[in-house]
């Protein structure tokens, strides 16, 4: 690899949200951990797309992340307090 390249891998992650506030809360998580260069997720098929640098992050910390900021992933549950502190639209999970 020459200097100044940057090594980057696609990925896709099930996220679990339900509205705009939900999308922005997603990307802005996986946007916060260093080395992520693209998150975008799409609600209707709940998946979030992201690009980022494996040598120097992962899926399952990008994955952590979004679950700390109350979203559910395919590797990691959001803690009941953060999800239960989510607006009333931003509810995902079966009552």
């Amino acid at each position: 690899m020459t200097p100044g390249t940057v090594n980057e891998e696609h990925a896709m992650l099930g996220v679990k949200g339900s509205c705009e506030m939900c999308k922005d809360r997603i990307e802005k998580a996986a946007k916060s951990v260093e080395n992520v260069t693209f998150a975008s997720w799409d609600m209707e098929k709940q998946e979030l797309h992201l690009n980022f640098d494996p040598d120097k992050t992962s899926i399952e910390t990008i994955s952590k992340a979004i679950a700390a900021a109350g979203h559910d992933t395919d590797k990691d549950k959001a803690p009941d307090e953060v999800y239960n502190a989510l607006p009333a639209c931003c509810k995902y999970r079966e009552p």
